[in-house]
C-alpha cells in the first residue's frame, strides 16, 4: 500500500512539474524552461532511494528584415512576391513628356505633344540604412527616347559634326526625329513614411542605339529615309532624377547637366523630363 501511495505521489509530482514547464513556455516568447526529475524508489521496502533534478533553459531569438523579398534583397520586375514594409519603387513602367532649352540650337525646335521617353525598369537591389526609412537603391533599366522636331530640319553629320540641316528644296519632313536607346544604372536614395516615399540620385545611361530619320513625299510616294545613327552622342550619360509617390504611382523627373552630344561635336542639348511611374 506504502508502496503505490509513494508510486502515486511520483507520478502526480512529474505531471506538476510538466505543467509547470508548459506554463513557462507558453508565457515567454523568448525563453523556455525545462525541468525534469528522476525519483528512484527502492522495490522492496518502497522507500525513496534518491531524488535527481535537473533544469534546462532554453533561448531563443528571432530575426526580423523589413526589407527582404523572400530572403533576397531584390525585386524583379512582374514579381508577385509579397513586399515587406520597406521596398523600393525603381522597377516599373512609366512614359514622359521631353524638352530642352532651344533658344540657341538653330532649326532645333522640339514638338513636345509626340516627344516621349518610355522606361522600362527590370530589377532593383536594395539595401537599408541602419534602422531608418532609408534605402540604398540600385538596379537595371531602358529608356527609349524619341524626339520629334518641328521644324524642316534634320539632324545629321556635317564634317564630323552632328548639326540640324535644313530639307532640300521642294522637300517638306513630315516626320522628323531622333532615338536614342540606354540602358540604365541608378543610384538613388529612397524615404518612406506609410504610403509615401521620394527617392532621388543619379542615374548612368548606357546607349546601345541611336538614329535620325526622316519621312516625306515625293512624287506621289512616301519615302524614309536614315540620317544617320551615331551622331557622336555620348556613349555614357548621367542624368538626375528624382521621384515622388503615393504607393506604387509616381511622378518621376530628369535633368541632364550635360549635353547628349559629345562637347564639340553636336549642339548643346541639354533635356529634361517629366513622366508618371507605375510600379509593377
Amino acid at each position: 500500500m506504502k508502496k503505490r501511495m509513494l508510486l502515486i505521489a511520483g507520478i502526480s509530482l512529474l505531471c506538476l512539474v510538466s505543467a509547470n514547464a508548459e506554463g513557462l513556455a507558453s508565457n515567454s516568447q523568448d525563453t523556455v524552461k525545462t525541468i525534469t526529475r528522476t525519483i528512484t524508489i527502492d522495490s522492496k521496502t518502497g522507500d525513496t532511494i534518491d531524488v535527481a533534478s535537473q533544469t534546462k533553459t532554453i533561448v531563443s531569438t528571432k530575426e526580423e528584415s523589413n526589407v527582404l523579398f523572400g530572403g533576397a534583397s531584390y525585386n524583379l520586375i512582374f514579381s508577385w512576391k509579397k513586399k515587406k514594409r520597406l521596398s523600393p519603387h525603381w522597377t516599373g513602367i512609366g512614359m514622359g513628356f521631353m524638352n530642352y532649352d532651344d533658344a540657341n540650337i538653330p532649326n532645333g525646335k522640339l514638338k513636345i505633344s509626340t516627344s516621349h521617353n518610355f522606361t522600362l525598369n527590370l530589377i532593383d537591389y536594395n539595401k537599408q540604412i541602419s534602422n531608418s526609412n532609408w534605402l540604398l537603391v540600385s538596379g537595371v533599366g531602358m529608356e527609349f527616347s524619341r524626339y520629334h522636331f518641328d521644324t524642316n530640319a534634320a539632324l545629321t553629320k556635317v564634317n564630323g559634326i552632328t548639326t540640324f540641316v535644313p530639307a532640300p528644296n521642294g522637300i517638306d519632313y513630315t516626320s522628323n526625329k531622333l532615338l536614342a536607346y540606354y540602358i540604365t544604372l541608378p543610384l538613388l536614395f529612397e524615404y518612406q513614411t506609410s504610403h509615401f516615399h521620394v527617392s532621388g540620385g543619379p542615374v548612368a545611361f548606357f546607349k546601345y542605339y541611336s538614329k535620325s530619320e526622316v519621312e516625306y513625299t515625293q512624287n506621289n510616294r512616301k519615302e524614309k529615309e536614315s540620317m544617320g545613327r551615331d551622331l557622336n552622342i555620348r556613349p555614357v550619360d548621367l542624368k538626375l532624377r528624382l521621384q515622388v509617390g503615393i504607393d506604387d504611382v509616381a511622378i518621376y523627373g530628369y535633368y541632364s547637366p550635360f549635353s547628349m552630344f559629345n562637347k564639340n561635336e553636336g549642339p548643346d542639348l541639354k533635356t529634361y523630363t517629366v513622366g508618371v511611374m507605375i510600379g509593377i
